[in-house]
């Protein structure tokens, strides 16, 4: 599946500010489990059949980024994004840290009616006057107003980010790492979109564990 600047790349920023600044356990668990040295999914928590990314494909984005945050300022983070405005102030920077635990709940299996509802709270809060832009004559879809408030565009962003998915591909992209004691929130960005883990190593780790498991003892 493509995935544009303007929809997907925000909603993996999304993700990576709810991987950064909340925690698995506030916001919806994801269970399951997966097969095979690099395959990133199985079976889904709502017991759905659910194929991974195969060992000949790219990494999953969405856990990359979120590693240059630092413990209180999500600038790096907003950078490594491609967020020009990414300097933020102490107040900006708990503005996003609160907004990154709002985003949470938009991530993990849900009930896709739920889903929509806490993804247009958002997009309320977030409400900003977005425009087209020419750049060199081509038209580019902007979310905030030019010198809108850095924290008030990411808010902007990542609320239309995450409804780009739920709208243009599935909801059930926005995932959480089905290894237990992970729960990151990831976007599913494979082309079957049936990921269940975030990363190659959890699935590894969790196909591991589960091996020793059904060992005799």
């Amino acid at each position: 599946m493509h995935f544009n600047h303007y929809g997907g790349e925000a909603a993996l920023l999304a993700a990576d500010l709810v991987n950064a600044y909340a925690g698995p356990g506030e916001a919806d668990p994801a269970g399951g489990a997966g097969p095979g040295e690099a395959d990133l999914g199985e079976a889904s928590p709502d017991g759905a059949g659910r194929d991974g990314v195969g060992p000949g494909e790219a990494d999953p984005r969405g856990a990359g980024p979120g590693a240059t945050a630092t413990a209180d300022d999500p600038s790096a983070l907003l950078a490594a994004h491609g967020v020009v405005e990414h300097a933020l102030g102490p107040a900006q920077r708990r503005d996003l840290r609160a907004w990154a635990r709002r985003l949470a709940d938009c991530f993990g299996p849900q009930d896709l009616a739920e889903r929509c509802a806490r993804l247009n709270r958002l997009l309320e809060e977030a409400s900003s006057r977005p425009y087209i832009a020419l750049h060199d004559g081509t038209p580019h879809f902007h979310y905030s107003a030019p010198g809108a408030d850095p924290a008030a565009h990411v808010r902007a962003l990542t609320a239309a980010g995450l409804a780009y998915i739920v709208c243009h591909a599935d909801a059930r992209r926005l995932g959480r790492c089905a290894r237990a004691g992970c729960g990151r929130a990831f976007v599913d960005t494979s082309r079957a979109g049936r990921r269940a883990y975030c990363s190659v190593r959890c699935a590894n780790n969790d196909a591991v564990a589960r091996h020793r498991a059904r060992r005799p003892r």
